[in-house]
C-alpha cells in the first residue's frame, strides 16, 4: 500500500469522529448567518464573541471575518466593514486555503470600496469644471484630505476612460468609465450586488470523498438552479462556478467559495 492511500485510511478513520471545537464555533456563525438573513445586527451580534479570540476558530476565522464585514456593508456600515475586510487581508505567505480565499474576497469588495471613492473624487471634478478629466491623474494629485487609491487592491492601475452617450452626440468629457482590471466593469461596480441577498443562487452538496494525496472530494455545485457534479481538491478547480476551499475534519461539511470569490457557500454532507 502506498504513502498516499495510508494517509487517506487514516483520514477516513478520522472522519468517524466529531468535528473540532474550531469547526463547531464556524458551523453555530454560518447557521447564525442563514437564520438571520438581513437582520444584520443579530448576526454581528452572535458573531462578534467569537471573532474577539482567534483559537475560537482557528483557521476559519478569515472566512468569519469576510462574513461580518459583508454584514455590516449590507448594513450601511461601509467604514466599519472596510476595517474588517481589511483585517482578513495576508500580512505574509497563505498557509491555508480558507486565508488565501478570504484575502481574495476582502480585496474584491475593498476595491469596489475604494471605486466608489473615486467616482465621487471624479464628479466633485466635474463641479468644479464642468467636465471629466482626460486622465485620473489631476484627481489623484488634487485629493484633500486621504489620498485617494491610485490601484485596485490587487496592484494594478484603474481602467479609466472617456465615454460618449449612445444617442446625445457632440458632447465631450461628460461621462466616464472606471473600473478594476482584476474585477472587470460590471464586477467592480457595487450596483451589481444586492445588499438583501448572500450569494443568491449558490448551493452545494458533498457526495463524497476520495482518499490520496491531495485529498480529492466529490461534490455538487448548484448555480441559479443548474446542478452540476464534479472533483477537486481544496482550492482546485471551479465546478459550475463554485470552488472548494476547505472540508472539515470529519468530512461532515466543506467551506466552498464563488468562483469569482465574492461570497462564501456551505455545502453540507449529503445523505445517502
Amino acid at each position: 500500500m502506498n504513502f498516499a492511500r495510508i494517509l487517506g485510511f487514516l483520514f477516513l478513520a478520522g472522519c468517524a469522529g466529531a468535528v473540532t471545537p474550531q469547526e463547531e464555533s464556524f458551523l453555530k456563525v454560518w447557521s447564525v448567518h442563514v437564520r438571520t438573513g438581513t437582520d444584520h445586527r443579530a448576526f454581528l451580534a452572535a458573531c462578534q464573541p467569537v471573532m474577539q479570540k482567534t483559537s475560537t476558530l482557528g483557521e476559519w476565522l478569515p472566512a468569519v471575518k469576510t462574513l461580518a464585514a459583508w454584514h455590516l456593508y449590507a448594513m450601511g456600515d461601509a467604514a466599519d466593514a472596510e476595517r474588517v475586510f481589511e483585517s482578513a487581508m495576508l500580512k505574509g505567505k497563505a498557509k491555508t486555503a480558507t486565508a488565501r480565499f478570504a484575502d481574495i474576497q476582502a480585496k474584491r469588495w475593498l476595491t469596489r470600496f475604494d471605486a466608489v471613492r473615486v467616482g465621487k473624487a471624479l464628479r466633485s471634478y466635474y463641479v468644479a469644471h464642468v467636465e471629466y478629466p482626460v486622465t485620473l491623474a489631476p484627481v489623484l494629485t488634487a485629493a484633500k484630505g486621504a489620498p485617494l487609491p491610485r490601484t485596485d487592491r490587487f496592484g494594478d492601475a484603474w481602467n479609466y476612460r472617456l465615454a460618449e452617450f449612445s444617442k446625445i452626440k457632440g458632447l465631450t468629457n461628460q461621462r466616464f468609465v472606471l473600473y478594476s482590471p482584476a474585477l472587470g466593469r460590471e464586477g467592480t461596480s457595487l450596483k451589481t450586488f444586492s445588499q438583501h441577498a448572500y450569494g443568491a443562487g449558490l448551493e452545494a452538496a458533498v457526495i463524497g470523498v476520495k482518499p490520496g494525496m491531495p485529498l480529492l472530494v466529490d461534490f455538487e455545485a448548484v448555480r441559479d438552479g443548474k446542478r452540476e457534479r464534479g472533483i477537486s481538491g481544496e482550492g482546485g478547480k471551479a465546478v459550475n462556478g463554485i470552488r472548494l476551499v476547505k472540508l472539515a475534519s470529519d468530512a461532515s461539511f466543506a467551506l466552498m467559495i464563488d468562483s469569482a470569490g465574492d461570497f462564501w457557500i456551505l455545502a453540507k454532507r449529503a445523505r445517502r
